[in-house]
């Protein structure tokens, strides 16, 4: 095994070239590391100047996880999960009278079963440590921006202003609580006051693609790997494909040897973890610099599809057309007096999740959604009494997509919800395949 030593600013030079491959990433995001998304903070952040702040729409995708599959032959310890500090929303208020519960994963050894899973104490795709604190950090961020700084949230946690959603995964529902927990500490909390958090079952769920909703979408993602974009990366990275599936013992093996196999190498690479070395040659190992470029290649095919081919277009408008348009229509309700439209909506989602806005909305050149990185969509009201629509990035203001005739900087809401609007199926049965 080869020990993992290099800088953040290593990563995110790393990742940038392996972003090449698929196109160049706005110079704006030279900072960007997938293992830690970038949220604003009062260091970062400008109020809109002669503008009032109506409502915030934040997507937050989850903290830093566990492996999505067990790998054949993992030898590693992923020992990453069940910090006996963790406490969920209300369980560390000792007035709440809500017991504190802490997760326990086990895999006992005497199980026949038990040489199926990793060493540690990680479930699959669990949300570990480090991503429970991410999220936590999050919060703190967006306290320090809308509660210190712009006054725009309470002090005091006012649940009937605040909407929260969760996707069918725990790690969403675990990371919402403990960005809530930075939000909204306990000593911010009146004894008893309860926040809803909303989630559509895995069947309906509409915030992160799925073929179960959309049967269409396999066909009109397959195109993506004739274009020469693909074409391209396949070729270049065809050598690393090799190397990976060697190393890693999969080269024979059709579930896993069809691809860079980067989820293999995520954990490792965000919380220092040794990096794999051929079991026949213990001088083969893989480097930090391959490891970043097939976790890059672990995405192209979620990426792609939705910028680049003749299908991107209408794959946009069924992966993630039927939530955009929920974006305008809840800022029209809240500007309009609605109540059961909250000031403040958190969405606690996935990469695909955020990756499906930002190919609507944003340049064609944005990286992909790290861990516990963020979206933030504000609504301002200007003093001639007009509305523009804000939309921030990994810190940063989005670059506008082509084809939408605005700034993202300060968009007029009818142009911003316009524009959202055009993607939203008119008969998504119809377009989805049903």
């Amino acid at each position: 095994m080869r020990l993992l030593c290099v800088s953040l600013a290593s990563v995110a030079f790393l990742a940038l070239q392996a972003a090449a491959q698929i196109g160049e990433y706005n110079p704006i995001y030279s900072d960007y590391d997938y293992c830690q998304g970038i949220t604003p903070t009062t260091r970062t952040y400008q109020p809109m100047a002669g503008a009032t702040l109506k409502k915030v729409q934040l997507f937050m995708r989850h903290g830093d996880r566990a492996p999505s599959m067990v790998f054949p032959g993992d030898d590693a310890n992923y020992n990453l999960c069940g910090n006996s500090l963790e406490s969920h929303f209300s369980g560390d208020d000792l007035l709440s009278r809500t017991p504190t519960v802490q997760p326990k994963i086990m895999n006992p050894h005497d199980s026949p079963y038990s040489q199926l899973l990793w060493k540690g104490n990680c479930d699959i795709a669990q949300l570990t440590n480090r991503g429970k604190q991410q999220t936590f950090n999050v919060g703190k961020s967006i306290r320090s921006i809308y509660v210190d700084l712009l006054k725009f949230l309470p002090k005091i946690l006012n649940s009937d202003i605040l909407y929260v959603r969760n996707t069918f995964a725990v790690r969403t529902r675990e990371s919402a609580e403990h960005m809530l927990n930075g939000l909204y500490p306990s000593l911010y909390r009146v004894p008893g006051t309860v926040v809803e958090m909303n989630a559509y079952p895995e069947a309906v769920e509409n915030i992160i693609i799925t073929r179960g909703i959309c049967p269409a979408l396999p066909d009109l993602f397959k195109p993506f790997t004739a274009t020469p974009t693909f074409l391209n990366f396949f070729k270049s990275n065809y050598p690393l494909m090799v190397k990976t599936n060697n190393i890693l013992g999969v080269a024979n093996n059709p579930s896993y040897n069809n691809s860079l196999n980067g989820d293999f190498f995520i954990s490792r690479l965000c919380n220092n973890m040794p990096l794999p070395c051929s079991r026949t040659n213990t001088t083969d190992c893989i480097t930090p610099a391959e490891a970043i470029k097939a976790i890059a290649g672990s995405w192209v095919m979620s990426y792609g599809p939705m910028r680049y081919g003749a299908h991107a277009e209408k794959a946009k408008r069924v992966s993630g057309g039927t939530f955009v348009g929920t974006i305008p229509k809840n800022i029209r309700a809240t500007l309009n007096g609605d109540t059961s439209s909250r000031p403040f909506e958190f969405f606690s989602v996935h990469d695909q999740s955020i990756d499906q806005i930002l190919a609507i909305v944003s340049s064609p050149d944005v990286p992909w959604p790290g861990y516990a990185s963020t979206l933030l969509f504000e609504t301002w009201q200007l003093a001639d009494k007009s509305y523009v629509v804000r939309a921030i990035y990994e810190g940063k203001s989005v670059q506008a997509h082509p084809d939408l005739k605005c700034s993202l900087d300060a968009c007029p809401l009818d142009v911003f919800a316009a524009f959202l609007e055009s993607f939203v199926p008119s008969d998504p049965k119809a377009e989805c395949g049903f």
